[in-house]
């Protein structure tokens, strides 16, 4: 029976069958919904089989963390470049046939190949290829060709020399020239040579010369051809003008670099040094030769001039005779010169001028000492400086000029010989200058003293500071207070902070004494101010405790005065108010509290709530004090109810009074008494303008009060007084209860004369009048709760969407920031794959470090365990052989 032939389709299926592989069901996880939506698509990671790809990653990750773990240690690594062998899909044969290609390619490449046909080599232009042919040179026309060599050509050089004398001059040359003559011939030649060059030199530069002769006068035919060509032209436009000088602007240049301000302050010491040590030597009527004789350097016949200075000093021989050291001519004659005039004063003056000598000797030793007693560390120096430092200065340069040229003549002299030396030393003494005679040292030793000293100490007590600022000008003390301030900067010595300090408080004391003086001294007090203001930035602290016991103070004999006139005081006199003014400027008043100017302003409050008015100074200075609290509460604005009561109090003092009817006023003002007419305008003004107040002529101890009692300074108090309300009223109009406040002033307004008043005083009341009447008549917003907006109520329809994601619907942004939310989004999932991937990496590490341990200690007990079987094999030995000698002693 024959065999069933199989198909050929079947043959295929069971092959498929078979190469398919088989799932196990166990392995498969499925995610299953709880509830099943139509239209959702099912999700890949609904399905998954956990297992195998955990397998997966462990295979991965031995392939290459492992191996990574394992090579830690090792720094030699082998690295297999050939090419294709770590790509699978490649057969060996593929692979070295790309290898073989590549192997070709690089032969191709190279730049060094000689058997390479497209190079073609040379040797001195021609090819090689062509010489190699050893073809016959082209013979010239010129040459004759015989074919033969010519008979003596043999016997001379071809071997038949040796017994002939055969040399270059039997041959039709000349003799052999020495070494000697070819060097004369080289040295003729080379200055023949520069000679040639010398001579077209000359003559370039001479035609040169002659070509700028005739360009000068072509110039002046094409410049005027220019003129015409210009005036044809247009004007230039703003560019070509903007063009051409930035063409010719100047460039930037480097400079010094900036100095700090220690540097400066150290520079402007060393300065202040140098000046007051001149000045002391003028004072002793030394002059600057003098000075440099006095530095002159021994130089003995033993020195070997061994020491190298940059700075050569000027050296002198000593000659000694008969045991004696001569002096050099010239300061012989010097001291015969000084004799003889010394001798022509005596003889001509007699004893006056004697006199005077001695006078002059007692007024320098006086000086001297009280310069040591002076001498100080000082402040900046005034940019303009007297006439006579400028002098002295210049006196200087002159002298360090003649110092040089005589330096230069010594060198001069020791360079040249001794005849040389004769010459110089004559001329030298006559162009030195003649030596100073008696009276024109007397002038300049009077002219230094009179001068201000450089260097100042600081003072240690006020009454030190006194004695060197009391009689001098406004200009020296200034310049004696800057000049402290330089000489003590802080960063020249430890403790020049601590002085600088003691000088802002005696300055502080200086500064109110000065408004006490008659006439106050306000000139004075407003240049010392920038002063006062840069100690205080040094070191604030220091000045605010000074600045706070001086307003302590003040506020004790304030309150002293008060308990004892019943609770009633006096006005302050000008010190104190420079002092509240000076605190203003020193310290900021916006704050809401401060160590200094809180104080200060409670001082002035107090002031202005518990002195009556008696007088019209009593109204000047409250108007100062009124002003002076507006200054500290400009920036704040801060409510002061002492000053709106102390104005409204000098309208009170202004208006006309019903006689049958109280005013309504505040302490210290009474609605009945003695002075309540004060500021009362019976009579109308003749003058139409109106002079503002002058502190120094009101606040003045020597001016009475009958001066003041006039319509003037009534004018001007009322025209000061509406003028403050008007700032007080545009500082306080958003306050809630301006209208409380300012009400009582609007109906004093109307109380006042106003017929009486100039024109231009009218208007200002009537504009303030004005001014507060529309601020009051703004309607004010009823106290009530703050609003919140209504809560709406809670919709319980759903609310229909078209299209139902499951996902809570954003709002629609720009494109910018959708690509950002997306960008974010994509972070996260990578941040949140990452730290799985690490967290995955971490536990393999440490399975596979638990298994290295786990074989180490598995390894360590099988040899412990061979070690003791080891052990007791041979103690079993041991004790077998001692018993077999045991058994075998006889004994």
């Amino acid at each position: 029976m024959a065999k069933r032939k199989k198909n050929v389709a079947d043959k295929t299926r069971n092959k498929k069958k078979e190469s398919q592989k088989k799932i196990n069901p166990f392995e498969v996880k499925i995610n299953r919904q709880k509830q099943k939506i139509m239209g959702r698509k099912i999700s890949k990671h609904d399905r998954g089989m956990p297992g195998l790809s955990r397998s997966k990653g462990i295979q991965k990750r031995k392939a290459t963390l492992l191996q990574e773990y394992n090579q830690r240690f090792k720094n030699n690594k082998f690295i297999d470049k050939r090419f294709g062998e770590n790509d699978t899909s490649l057969s060996l044969e593929e692979k070295m046939m790309k290898r073989f290609a590549m192997e070709r390619a690089r032969e191709k490449t190279n730049k060094f190949s000689l058997n390479d046909d497209e190079d073609d080599l040379t040797h001195y232009g021609q090819s090689l290829s062509s010489i190699e042919k050893f073809e016959e040179p082209e013979a010239s026309e010129d040459e004759e060709d015989s074919g033969r060599i010519d008979a003596n050509m043999v016997a001379t050089e071809h071997f038949g020399g040796f017994l002939s004398n055969s040399n270059y001059q039997d041959l039709g040359g000349q003799k052999q020239k020495s070494w000697k003559e070819r060097m004369e011939e080289v040295i003729a030649k080379s200055k023949k040579e520069k000679f040639e060059r010398q001579a077209e030199k000359e003559k370039t530069k001479e035609l040169t010369e002659k070509l700028d002769a005739e360009w000068k006068d072509v110039m002046k035919l094409m410049s005027s051809n220019k003129r015409g060509q210009e005036e044809q032209f247009q004007k230039a436009d703003d560019f070509d003008i903007a063009v051409r000088e930035l063409k010719f602007e100047m460039k930037g240049k480097a400079t010094d670099k900036l100095k700090s301000e220690e540097e400066l302050a150290q520079e402007e010491k060393k300065r202040l040094d140098k000046l007051e040590a001149d000045r002391l030597r003028r004072m002793k009527g030394i002059s600057i030769e003098e000075e440099e004789e006095k530095k002159k350097v021994h130089f003995s016949a033993d020195d070997l001039d061994d020491n190298f200075s940059l700075d050569a000093q000027p050296r002198f021989h000593a000659v000694y005779k008969d045991g004696k050291m001569l002096k050099d001519e010239e300061d012989d004659d010097d001291e015969k010169d000084s004799e003889i005039n010394d001798d022509d004063k005596g003889e001509d003056s007699g004893e006056d001028d004697s006199d005077d000598l001695g006078n002059v000797e007692e007024d320098y030793s006086d000086d001297v000492g009280n310069v040591e007693e002076d001498e100080d560390g000082g402040s900046e120096e005034d940019e303009k400086d007297t006439e006579g430092e400028k002098e002295d200065e210049e006196k200087d340069d002159v002298a360090e000029e003649s110092d040089d040229e005589s330096d230069d003549d010594s060198y001069k002299d020791i360079e040249s010989g001794e005849d040389d030396s004769d010459k110089e030393t004559s001329t030298e003494s006559k162009t030195k200058k003649s030596p100073l005679n008696l009276t024109e040292i007397k002038k300049i030793m009077d002219d230094a003293r009179k001068e201000l000293p450089y260097t100042f100490q600081a003072p240690k007590d006020y009454d030190e500071l006194l004695s060197l600022l009391q009689d001098h000008s406004e200009k020296d003390q200034l310049t004696i207070v800057t000049r402290m301030r330089k000489c003590h900067h802080v960063s020249l010595a430890e403790d020049n902070r601590q002085k600088l300090e003691t000088l802002f408080s005696c300055l502080v004391q200086y500064f109110a004494d000065l408004a006490v003086q008659q006439p106050p001294q306000l000139r004075l007090m407003d240049s010392l101010v920038p002063h006062l203001y840069e100690l205080s930035q040094g070191s604030p602290l220091a000045a605010a405790q000074v600045l706070v016991d001086q307003i302590a103070e003040r506020q004790e004999e304030f309150q002293a005065i008060c308990e004892r006139k019943g609770g009633r005081g006096l006005y302050p006199a000008l010190d104190t108010l420079m002092l509240l003014k000076l605190v203003a400027i020193l310290f900021p008043t916006s704050d809401f509290r401060h160590a200094v100017t809180t104080p200060a302003i409670i001082f002035i409050t107090q002031i202005l709530a518990e002195t009556s008015v008696k007088h019209e100074r009593d109204v000047a200075v409250g108007l100062f004090l009124c002003s002076l609290a507006l200054e500290y509460v400009s920036l704040s604005k801060r409510y002061v109810p002492e000053c709106i009561n102390f104005l409204h109090g000098m309208l009170f003092l202004a208006s006309n009074k019903d006689p049958n009817k109280y005013a309504s006023v505040i302490p210290p003002f009474r609605p009945v008494g003695k002075y309540n007419d004060l500021l009362l305008v019976t009579k109308k003004a003749k003058k139409t303008e109106i002079k503002m107040l002058k502190m120094t002529k009101v606040l003045t101890m020597e001016m009475e009060e009958e001066e003041l009692r006039n319509d003037e300074f009534r004018l001007s108090v009322i025209k000061g007084c509406v003028a403050l309300l008007s700032e007080f009223s545009s500082l306080y109009q958003e306050l809630p209860a301006y209208k409380e406040i300012f009400i009582p002033v609007l109906d004093m307004l109307e109380k006042l004369p106003v017929n009486n008043y100039p024109s231009t005083l009218q208007v200002s009341v009537q504009d303030l009048q004005k001014a507060v009447k529309e601020i009051t008549s703004k309607p004010r917003m009823q106290v009530s709760m703050p609003q919140r907006k209504p809560k709406p109520l809670k919709m319980f329809e759903p609310k229909i969407e078209e299209v139902f994601e499951d996902k809570k619907k954003k709002k629609a942004a720009s494109k910018e920031e959708n690509e950002m939310e997306k960008m974010k989004h994509k972070y996260r999932k990578e941040l949140k794959g990452a730290m799985r991937e690490i967290r995955k990496d971490t536990q393999f590490l440490a399975r596979q470090q638990l298994n290295e341990q786990m074989e180490k200690d598995s390894e360590r007990k099988r040899k412990v365990k061979e070690i003791y079987h080891m052990l007791s094999s041979q103690e079993g030995d041991f004790k077998a052989s001692k018993r077999t000698k045991k058994n075998n002693n006889p004994f």
